[in-house]
């Protein structure tokens, strides 16, 4: 009789452990909107739901369509998998791509290009007063208007994100690399911040000097709501049906899609 008290008590202990490392993984669980504005356009150019649950983080596209590109990051096994939910395709890029791609990126690019976005001279600002972080070269300036983190595993978490999705980003045709981008990400995380807004303004003079200038607006929740919950779940079974395609074929096939 004692030896079946003592066993139900372990289970009901143990139960009381998964529930409580449950409940405080998803505590760390947090949910950010963006809108991305160009220039001085009052209408986001794109939108995207950006979901951070345990060690995945699952970006959604223009999220408000059940068409958008889904981008997942899987922390633990070091890899993206991006979706084209329109075509039913996917491709996997892992952290060793990325990082080969930039050292060819490096050794590929003119001097002009390395001397002003993959080795620029930065300067730091920090206004402690409006939480602003300002990182700037001679022909990029980041400024980013931040806020506080409701826990602070979450700034790590981001920033963990955003640098390696910087690396993703700079793989695609037009985009420059992510250097001056790292170096906000870490004086954010040093501020202990989160981004509020981020605006970027690039001196482009191919066709004469203009400023390119790309604003982007950020809605953090400290929660995932069940809408949220279900769009992970179904992402796992659209990535399960998806065609796994090379990462070349997966970005030739959305190019000519987007012409």
């Amino acid at each position: 009789m004692q030896s079946k008290q003592i066993w139900r008590s372990s289970i009901l202990l143990l139960s009381m452990v998964c529930a409580s490392i449950a409940s405080s993984a998803m505590a760390n669980d947090f949910r950010i909107e963006t809108e991305i504005f160009v220039e001085d356009d009052s209408t986001p150019a794109s939108s995207s739901l950006t979901l951070f649950s345990g060690t995945t983080v699952y970006d959604f596209l223009n999220h408000e369509s059940s068409l958008g590109d889904i981008t997942v990051f899987d922390v633990s096994r070091g890899r993206f998998v991006l979706i084209d939910a329109q075509r039913k395709l996917k491709t996997t890029i892992t952290k060793d791509y990325l990082l080969k791609f930039l050292e060819q990126i490096k050794t590929q690019a003119s001097d002009e290009v390395v001397t002003r976005f993959v080795t620029p001279k930065l300067e730091q600002m920090f206004n402690p007063s409006t939480k602003t972080v300002t990182v700037a070269s001679d022909h990029m300036t980041y400024q980013a208007t931040g806020i506080h983190a409701k826990w602070v595993p979450a700034i790590q978490k981001y920033r963990h994100f955003a640098d390696w999705v910087a690396r993703l980003n700079s793989t695609r045709v037009g985009n420059l690399p992510p250097y001056s981008r790292f170096e906000l990400n870490r004086v954010m995380a040093e501020q202990k911040l989160l981004p509020k807004s981020i605006e970027r303004t690039v001196l482009l003079d191919r066709v004469g000097l203009r400023k390119q200038v790309v604003r982007s607006e950020h809605s953090i929740h400290w929660q995932l709501t069940n809408s949220d919950r279900k769009r992970i779940s179904s992402t796992g079974t659209l990535m399960a049906g998806c065609k796994e395609v090379s990462v070349n074929e997966f970005w030739n096939t959305q190019s000519q899609a987007r012409k």
